[in-house]
């Protein structure tokens, strides 16, 4: 009886000691909280993976809060039976191991479940001392921690062979599933993984199927699973296999990660189908020296970026760069916010003629594409046909209201106005294309230009650029386009909704835009080349126009699309559409205009070049003239140097330099240089003098002695 107390005495003082030297330890050696590092998935607004990122340190792996309760089972009769039961260490265990490892060569562990996790939170070279460092944090995760929570951590944390890390990671790479959709067989093969991970990894061993059936027996005899289950997870054979991970919408993962987003409002199937759109129509354009493709898309009402293709291919040169985001020549895509402000301040009406001749701006004479004039056009068909002249000229009376402002209204990081001058009326000012995209969205929100949210950004914020009328109005007029100059890709394009859309190719054929909208949605494409190489001829309307036509078709036979409707505040009225002030108007019609706003008078719109063209193209005569309701006004405007410039800075061979004047009124001007006397010239000629270098004082004077005056500076090269 003394022996025994002794010995009852002896185990509690033992039991003592070790939980006080326990405690001490656990003061001076706390466990500090267990943190892993996330791999990223991001998904779309249907819940389908995008794509997936790697973890910091290089490790795919994946949180599971929910464990499916036969992926426990499974796991713990494979990995430590007794898991429930012991306190973070067998001592059974570890016996039978030491035993063993002294009469076999064969080696077995005595891990448990809790000690595995120790051993990976802070992995060791295996030796008896860490592995009493192993046991001793064992006890602090079973002090710190439920079974359930240890267990949790345990199949977060597990290695699965190469970089996976976790049962979750494990099941979407080995078997493309979640964890509540794999089979039982699939479940017994990721049970056995962790115990030899490079051993056993299911993308290398050609062994699966034997190491799946011997833990399927293991299972049945447990009775974790039944006959019958056996049985049919048998039958399912396998062979070595690693999925990719998922990679999609490159551009857009990549600032959704950075901004930190696990959902988006992507629609990849969307994504999938522009992306496809664009392959096949670019191989029929890489004949034309392009090679890369952009495209985004924007729900008009959610006002979302669902689309957004930053490079078609990759694999394409220069293919990582994000052509949505990189600053390009818009071209001719910012001449409707032009029209929009003009229709504003009662420049024109849609109907109304303007004139298509050249002009001069100081030194800067803008050219039409196609290098000659129309003469007189309509305001739609100067918009949709895309001419030059006319929208420098609208844009110049605009005065402080005119594109520059809209487009520092809009928050864009635009340079001084007087970098651009009027060049900026033909997209001198570069825009990336998400910039020029969100802009065109005002057309569809009654000329509000609303917060856009891309990749868990969001961008901008409510501002009122247009009015809604004016919106309306212009949207009206590009709906027009396809009709009008491309009427061949359009009759191509079946099935096609209703849509308005502009199109834009910059100098030397080099940045090849379509921005196209409908009350849904508004999509911009650009096609060119990274490295700014220009391509073989290709304008916008023969090329991105095409995919822009076919992304629009693809979304109508997803959901029948609607066009903008017309707000209130616009009338029809009838409306003189003569370009030139006729003594009886000549061409009557009724026309939209918008209520409350009063039509500026013609007489003070019409310039020296202008008139000159009509009259030397027979638009007008001497007579029309003279009898003009403008004649009053006419006779005081001053001849126009159209060039040299006003204080030009000018080199030329021997001093010869050309001028021309056009006066307002009548056929012959009188020029003067320096002290000369004035001699006489037609209207309009050119005119070549002999300079001396240094400066010099031209001037002209029309029948009526009104005198304009150019100041130059010539050097003789």
């Amino acid at each position: 009886m003394k022996i025994f107390k002794k010995f009852i005495i002896s185990i509690t003082v033992l039991t003592l000691l070790l939980a006080v030297t326990f405690a001490i330890l656990n003061t001076l050696f706390p466990l500090e909280k267990i943190a892993v590092s996330q791999s990223k998935i991001l998904y779309d607004k249907n819940g389908e993976i995008i794509s997936m990122k790697l973890s910091d340190d290089g490790y795919w792996k994946y949180s599971a809060d929910e464990i499916p309760p036969l992926i426990k089972k499974s796991v713990i009769n494979f990995e430590d039976k007794y898991f429930y039961n012991h306190f973070g260490v067998n001592p059974f265990s570890i016996i039978r191991a030491f035993f063993h490892n002294l009469t076999h060569d064969n080696k077995i562990g005595a891990s448990t479940i809790t000690m595995q996790v120790a051993r990976i939170i802070e992995p060791k070279k295996r030796s008896y001392k860490n592995k009493i460092i192993e046991i001793f944090r064992a006890f602090q995760l079973e002090l710190n921690y439920s079974k359930d929570e240890i267990l949790n951590i345990y199949f977060n944390i597990a290695p699965y062979g190469g970089n996976i890390v976790g049962i979750k990671a494990a099941s979407k790479f080995y078997f493309d599933k979640d964890l509540d959709e794999l089979s039982i067989s699939q479940i017994a093969l990721l049970s056995i993984v962790p115990k030899n991970p490079n051993e056993n990894r299911l993308d290398k061993n050609k062994n699966l199927n034997a190491l799946k059936n011997r833990v399927l027996k293991e299972l049945l005899d447990d009775k974790i699973i039944d006959e019958s289950a056996y049985k049919r997870a048998l039958k399912e054979s396998f062979t070595p296999k690693r999925y990719d991970a998922k990679n999609r919408a490159f551009h857009y993962s990549n600032l959704a990660f950075k901004n930190g987003i696990i959902s988006s409002n992507l629609d990849l199937n969307l994504q999938n189908e522009i992306e496809n759109i664009i392959k096949k129509e670019m191989i029929n354009f890489n004949k034309f020296d392009l090679f890369n493709a952009s495209a985004v898309v924007i729900d008009n009402l959610k006002m979302e970026v669902v689309a957004y293709v930053g490079s078609h291919d990759l694999k394409s040169k220069d293919g990582f760069n994000d052509g949505v985001m990189a600053k390009r020549s818009v071209g001719s895509t910012l001449k409707p916010f032009i029209y929009a402000l003009a229709l504003e301040n009662g420049l024109i009406t849609p109907k109304q003629n303007l004139i298509d001749a050249e002009i001069y701006l100081g030194d800067y004479a803008p050219k039409n594409y196609t290098k000659d004039f129309l003469g007189e056009i309509s305001a739609t068909d100067a918009l949709i046909f895309s001419l030059n002249t006319p929208a420098v000229f609208l844009n110049s009376n605009l005065g402080e209201n005119s594109l520059y402002e809209l487009l520092k209204k809009a928050n864009l990081k635009v340079k001084e106005k007087s970098f651009f001058g009027e060049s900026i009326a033909l997209g001198s000012v570069p825009l990336n294309l998400l910039e020029l995209t969100h802009l065109y969205t005002i057309f569809a929100n009654e000329g509000e230009l609303l917060p856009l949210e891309i990749a868990g950004e969001i961008k901008g914020e409510k501002i009122t650029l247009l009015s809604k009328q004016s919106s309306f109005l212009v949207s009206q007029m590009l709906l027009q386009t396809p009709r009008s100059y491309l009427n061949s890709v359009w009759q191509s394009t079946v099935d096609m909704p209703l849509i308005a859309f502009k199109t834009g190719t910059s100098a030397n054929w080099i940045d090849l835009h379509t921005i196209a909208f409908n009350k849904n949605y508004t999509v911009g494409v650009w096609l060119g080349n990274f490295n700014s190489k220009p391509t073989s001829g290709l304008t916008g309307g023969d090329s991105s126009a095409k995919i822009v036509f076919e992304i629009f078709r693809y979304l109508n036979k997803r959901k029948n699309l609607e066009f903008i409707s017309k707000p209130e505040g616009i009338s029809k009225k009838n409306i003189c559409l003569d370009s030139f002030v006729f003594k009886e108007c000549k061409n009557l019609q009724k026309d939209f205009v918008i209520d409350g706003v009063s039509l500026v008078d013609k007489c003070t719109l019409i310039t020296n070049e202008q008139i000159n063209y009509l009259l030397k193209n027979a638009f007008i005569t001497s007579d029309d003239l003279k009898q003009s309701p403008c004649f009053g006004y006419f006779k005081d405007i001053k001849p126009l140097i159209a060039y040299p410039a006003n204080r030009s800075k000018m080199s030329s061979f021997y001093g010869k330099i050309n001028t021309k004047c056009i006066s307002f009124l009548g056929d012959e001007v009188y020029i003067k240089v320096d002290d000369e006397k004035y001699e006489k010239f037609r209207s309009g000629s050119e005119i070549v003098l002999n300079l001396s270098s240094g400066f010099h004082t031209i001037k002209c004077l029309d029948e009526y002695s009104n005198l304009a005056t150019s100041e130059i500076f010539l050097e003789e090269l």
